[in-house]
């Protein structure tokens, strides 16, 4: 007995796909601005950046390792409970319900993350608390955008292509970045 199924049930792994594609992304972004961060700031013992092109092929698995859980852990819940939030609450299908969503799963990331911190009495100060909420809320809201274009464009029989996907939605990333900066540099201003 053969069935038709729907493109999206072929493929169910091209939101992951979408998803772990976007946070390899995210971590080139932070890896080049570390990088900028780190040739305008050298330290005292100044490497050259030659053993980072040598390194760079037997890293790229670790990353692709590290992207993975990250989407399994963080943003595919994350996406997961936004859809949930939004036909409870109504805004179903709402880019919103992401962010606000994404915000409260790091909290309780960081929160797990502090409690067993707390038992290994190695209790960091609060703003760093503060920081890290703010940089894994950075990592999955994008992310989850993504993954919900993937989505939409599954549902409505349009190919999922990770290319097509991030090139489409590089633009809001880009703009997400560039607002959480803008945050980031206001707050640094006020605080110290």
């Amino acid at each position: 007995m053969q069935t038709v199924t729907a493109d999206s049930d072929r493929r169910p792994s091209s939101g992951l796909t979408v998803t772990v594609s976007a946070l390899m992304v995210e971590m080139a972004f932070a890896a080049a601005a570390l990088w900028s961060w780190g040739v305008t700031h050298p330290g005292p013992e100044d490497d050259s950046g030659a053993l980072a092109v040598v390194v760079l092929p037997f890293l790229l698995p670790v990353v692709a390792g590290v992207a993975l859980v990250l989407a399994l852990t963080l943003v595919m819940p994350t996406v997961a409970l936004a859809r949930r939030a939004g036909v409870w609450w109504g805004g179903a299908g709402a880019w919103w319900w992401i962010p606000a969503v994404a915000s409260a799963v790091s909290a309780a990331a960081i929160a797990v993350v502090g409690l067993w911190a707390g038992c290994r009495r190695g209790v960091a100060a609060p703003p760093v608390y503060l920081w890290w909420w703010l940089a894994v809320t950075a990592l999955i809201v994008p992310a989850g955008l993504l993954a919900r274009l993937a989505r939409r464009r599954a549902a409505e029989g349009r190919p999922v292509r990770a290319r097509t996907v991030l090139l489409g939605g590089c633009a809001g990333v880009v703009a997400f970045f560039l607002v959480l900066l803008t945050v980031a540099v206001v707050v640094e201003s006020v605080v110290g």
